[in-house]
């Protein structure tokens, strides 16, 4: 009977660790925008600010984050603060990073890579706070998501006790073929994850297969956006392909 009792025990002890490690590494989400295909990509960056009016009114300091050199990204947001026009909401101060292309859609307050100047980010920040002024940053993604932990965002909560909240547009894979050359990869581990980009690389690919069984229209963007922490999001979103 010790000998069965001590074999269960150890078979529960190893079905625990499994399910341990397995939930460590799973990638979690909240359903904010569903699966939707639009005409502009302005269309889904207004409908995300009437999903989270509320929320956006109770962030001073937002960090927006795109995929350089896509434009629609860009396009996105300027639909968002656009629709961003209630006093108390709207942002006051428009922070660029000077690497982007595109960034002339935005009438721009200071340009300003957060990752090499933090101290002088940071200090800005602060004095526009001081006067009651509202945040908004626009950087590329890997910047804003506060899943990359070594990133300017999740460094800013961590180091400074700042106050961010995170939305990040990015591109995503449509079929289960497209998943091991899509960037960021999907990779936990930290000797071959330099980057730190792994916890987001699985986060787009966990999001992304729920769209594997819709039907694209052609020449629509495809887009939804899920919370991935207290004050993260990403906005997944895609041009559908032409006819050709």
């Amino acid at each position: 009977m010790k000998y069965l009792y001590w074999v269960s025990a150890v078979a529960v002890i190893a079905l625990g660790v499994f399910f341990s490690m397995n939930f460590q590494i799973q990638e979690r989400s909240i359903p904010k925008i569903k699966f939707s295909q639009v005409e502009v990509p302005e269309t889904l960056g207004k409908g995300i600010y009437e999903r989270l009016r509320m929320e956006v009114k109770n962030a001073p300091i937002v960090f927006l984050g795109v995929t350089p050199g896509q434009i629609e990204d860009l396009e996105l947001w300027r639909g968002f603060m656009e629709a961003n026009q209630e006093q108390g909401s709207k942002y006051d101060v428009i922070v660029v990073d000077p690497q982007l292309p595109y960034v002339e859609l935005f009438n721009s307050t200071m340009r300003l890579d957060v990752q090499k100047e933090m101290s002088r980010f940071v200090e800005g920040v602060n004095n526009a706070r001081a006067q009651g002024l509202r945040v908004v940053v626009i950087v590329p993604y890997i910047y804003s998501s506060q899943l990359v932990k070594k990133g300017p965002a999740n460094r800013l909560k961590e180091e400074y006790k700042m106050d961010v909240t995170s939305f990040s547009v990015m591109k995503f894979p449509v079929t289960r073929e497209q998943e091991e050359a899509f960037q960021p990869v999907c990779d936990l581990d930290e000797t071959r994850d330099l980057a730190g980009t792994g916890h987001l690389g699985c986060m787009v690919r966990e999001v992304a297969r729920k769209t594997y069984r819709k039907k694209f229209e052609e020449n629509k963007y495809s887009g939804m956006m899920e919370q991935t922490g207290a004050k993260d999001y990403i906005v997944l979103l895609n041009r559908n392909a032409s006819p050709r």
